[in-house]
């Protein structure tokens, strides 16, 4: 890529459930391979690197809520490896290419964002909502039905990547 680059953004994944299940090698390739290209760019052209994450790295967590100390609890050979460890995995590359190399990296963790433009059989929580409440069906909910989410609107959502890329902070 000639010319100069200030800003690398790896946005790239399948994030909807049934996506990552159903194409499992390509959203490890996306993540793994998608990182690490990105992270090059950003090493060759001394861009500042924002990698999109997710509270997937968390697993299924062990305290509630959740802390940016909390390692995580995820099984990686389970139904959702494919997305949960790739993204862990890119998280690790991230930070190694900010010691190592002194890119200047940021992690944004984007929890269940919403907003127009969703499909409706995305798989997650609030366009399943919408879809089901649409149709008259009965709304789903799964597990006990006392568990919480954290819920971001997709232009705030879009906001707080683009404060962390101009912040300087490397942590999610």
């Amino acid at each position: 890529m000639s010319g100069p680059v200030g800003l690398v953004l790896h946005l790239a994944s399948p994030a909807s459930p049934p996506d990552y299940l159903r194409y499992p090698v390509e959203t490890l390739r996306a993540a793994g391979f998608g990182t690490y290209n990105a992270l090059r760019l950003a090493q060759e052209k001394s861009a500042r690197f924002i990698m999109a994450s997710t509270s997937e790295v968390y697993g299924d967590p062990l305290q509630h809520p959740q802390r940016e100390e909390h390692w995580g609890n995820v099984n990686p050979i389970g139904q959702r490896a494919a997305y949960d460890e790739t993204k862990r995995f890119s998280e690790a590359l991230t930070v190694t290419f900010g010691k190592q190399f002194g890119v200047d990296v940021g992690i944004v963790r984007i929890f269940n964002t919403y907003g127009s433009g969703r499909r409706s059989n995305d798989g997650r929580a609030v366009p399943n909502f919408i879809h089901q409440a649409m149709s008259g069906e009965p709304i789903t909910v799964n597990g006990s039905g006392r568990q919480t989410r954290s819920l971001c609107y997709v232009d705030d959502t879009v906001r707080g990547v683009l404060a962390m890329a101009l912040s300087g902070c490397p942590a999610p």
